[in-house]
């Protein structure tokens, strides 16, 4: 079947190039424009197919259909970039080929490659998600829905893990609370690097601290909080786009807290600090200095309270309408945070607090989040974190757009941070 669907992607990609001249002159070709094709051809599609090939477009079986449309997008925007650039080094002697047709082109192939491949590999059961189930849940069956487009194997032990190959999931129905377990289960996991879910019996354990205790709960941030490669990938685009158009559209604003902020106290007008990431990750987050310069170092690690003497006047003012945050979307943007989930916290902090790890650092932290919009600024930590656990267990692109509004009156009201 490899050869075949081969044989049929490199017709697909060559119909696409001779529909494109179509497209884009009409029946009637001008011999000069269509001239540099007929003789890159073999080269250009040789280009493609190498691009879809490294993309991982034949590989033997898809989880998904998703995934199987992001292979095939990254190869075509692969080839269809090293097509200009192979026709720009060359373009002494094919300058006249038409860079739209490289445009019509990708369009096309990726429309027909993604329909034609989609059915004949539905077809031939090779989209099909694999997954490993520890344990056995009779009240609870997450993929009933979808059972042709799932392959589901059942296990009893851990130790058999060892032996399950070429798997996308591992669901965990079986309750584990003795450590040597727990150690060879993380071992594995990592060593497997799959999606891991819990079933929700399972999860209500561990959000609820019946094994917060566990030193190797820290360890299940790795697995716990992955959502779907659709879900991930369209939170991604939220936000990228939203922090792209804030920054852009209130940028005379940021320009002239920063100039307030220099003409009112001493120091520097970013305030940087290391906080804890995703998975235990430092990373530097920025905000708009709204405290008088080196009272932190002055008093030792304390947290902020709202009428907090090292507070600034003009920092007080930021604080309570969030606007000290708005550098954090360099943060969004360079993907160590994301717009919404549980605040990053300091390393201080995370070290002296075990609520702090394991589970709450399973996702990015964010910008604001179900805490804030649920509740004060004051509101007791333990609350706060109950939040955040509902939100990891809830995370989605719909949540996060929810959140997002509830944050626009947040805001407004001025109901803290």
């Amino acid at each position: 079947m490899a050869f075949g669907l081969f044989i049929i992607n490199v017709s697909i990609v060559y119909g696409a190039f001779l529909l494109s001249y179509l497209i884009r002159y009409g029946r009637e070709i001008p011999p000069e424009s269509y001239a540099p094709f007929q003789d890159s051809r073999l080269f250009l599609l040789g280009i493609m197919i190498a691009s879809l090939t490294y993309a991982g477009v034949f590989r033997r079986r898809f989880r998904s259909y998703w995934l199987l449309f992001q292979k095939i997008a990254f190869g075509l925007v692969l080839g269809t970039a090293c097509g200009f650039i192979f026709m720009y080094l060359l373009r002494d002697k094919w300058a006249r080929f038409p860079s739209s047709v490289f445009l019509f082109n990708f369009a096309l192939s990726i429309i027909a490659l993604f329909a034609v491949n989609s059915v004949i590999l539905r077809l031939k059961g090779k989209i099909q998600k694999r997954v490993v189930v520890l344990g056995n849940s009779p009240f609870y069956d997450p993929f009933q829905k979808k059972e042709s487009l799932v392959h589901k194997e059942y296990i009893a032990t851990i130790e058999e893990l060892m032996n399950c190959h070429d798997m996308d999931e591992v669901m965990i129905c079986q309750r584990i609370h003795d450590n040597p377990n727990l150690n060879l289960l993380v071992f594995l996991l990592l060593k497997l690097n799959v999606v891991v879910t819990f079933s929700p019996a399972i999860y209500a354990e561990l959000i609820s601290g019946k094994i917060e205790k566990s030193e190797f709960l820290a360890l299940f941030s790795t697995f716990v909080g992955r959502k779907s490669d659709v879900e991930e990938f369209m939170i991604r685009v939220l936000d990228v786009m939203v922090s792209l158009g804030i920054l852009i559209l209130l940028a005379p604003v940021l320009v002239l807290i920063a100039i307030v902020i220099k003409c009112t106290s001493p120091g520097p007008v970013i305030y940087q600090q290391q906080r804890v990431g995703k998975d235990r990750k430092l990373f530097t987050l920025y905000k708009f200095r709204t405290m008088y310069e080196n009272n932190e170092h002055a008093d030792g690690y304390k947290p902020a309270a709202s009428d907090d003497d090292r507070i600034t006047p003009v920092g007080c003012f930021l604080r309570t309408t969030r606007l000290d945050e708005l550098p954090q979307l360099i943060n969004v943007l360079g993907g160590q945070m994301s717009l919404v989930g549980p605040r990053p916290e300091n390393v201080t902090r995370v070290n002296m607090h075990k609520a702090l790890r394991g589970l709450r650092l399973a996702v990015k932290p964010g910008l604001t989040g179900l805490a804030q919009v649920r509740s004060y600024y004051d509101l007791n930590p333990g609350h706060k974190i109950k939040y955040d656990y509902l939100y990891i267990q809830r995370k989605s692109f719909m949540l996060n757009l929810y959140i997002l509004y509830k944050t626009i009156f947040v805001v407004l009201g001025r109901k803290g941070q």
